[in-house]
């Protein structure tokens, strides 16, 4: 899973990027919870293993009674620092 979006790169580009959840540091105490997106500049090149052109740690409150990877994603694409988001 993975998504497309429009964000600054680290680079100081602004890029369509294939976007990545790398991990998630969940909570299940009433406290936030982690997750580390990484964008790469395409899906193939994640997979050759090339190098992220952004990352992203964002802070979130999950249900951990359902799939947390799947609320990150969905967190991500409220945020202001991506646009144009959609699923890939």
């Amino acid at each position: 899973m993975g998504i497309k979006g429009t964000v600054n790169t680290e680079f100081g580009e602004t890029r369509e990027l294939y976007i990545r959840l790398n991990n998630v540091e969940a909570n299940n105490h009433g406290a936030g919870s982690y997750a580390l997106f990484r964008g790469f500049l395409s899906k193939e090149s994640f997979e050759s293993g090339g190098k992220y052109m952004w990352e992203q740690r964002v802070s979130f409150h999950p249900d951990v009674s359902l799939p947390i990877w799947e609320q990150a994603y969905d967190h991500l694409k409220t945020m202001d620092e991506i646009t144009n988001p959609v699923d890939y």
